[in-house]
């Protein structure tokens, strides 16, 4: 049996692969912090997971610990996040800023 590829298949590749891709460029600070939670999101998670384009579902108000553990472990499309991309007081500012 081999793979079938569908649009929608297609389109989370190619918005896992954005992802991944821009993820390289959204960096913190000069100092490697992040300022807040709300600038995680509109650096890293915004792009797929706002309305437009609309690649992932939308993640406000999602379970602090489902976006912990995606961050972590990545999911689907979605590529897992290191603690040099993201650290731990990122991501509690972020779980906290999607509540």
């Amino acid at each position: 049996m081999g793979i079938k590829s569908t649009p929608r298949h297609v389109a989370i590749a190619l918005g896992g692969l954005a992802l991944a891709i821009t993820s390289f460029g959204a960096i913190a600070d000069s100092s490697g912090k992040w300022s807040s939670g709300k600038e995680v999101y509109d650096k890293v998670c915004g792009y797929c997971h706002e309305p437009n384009p609309g690649l992932a579902p939308n993640i406000k108000g999602a379970q602090p610990n489902d976006v912990r553990e995606r961050v972590r472990k990545g999911h689907r499309a979605m590529p897992p996040f290191r603690q040099t991309e993201i650290d731990d007081q990122a991501l509690a500012q972020l779980v906290d800023f999607l509540k």
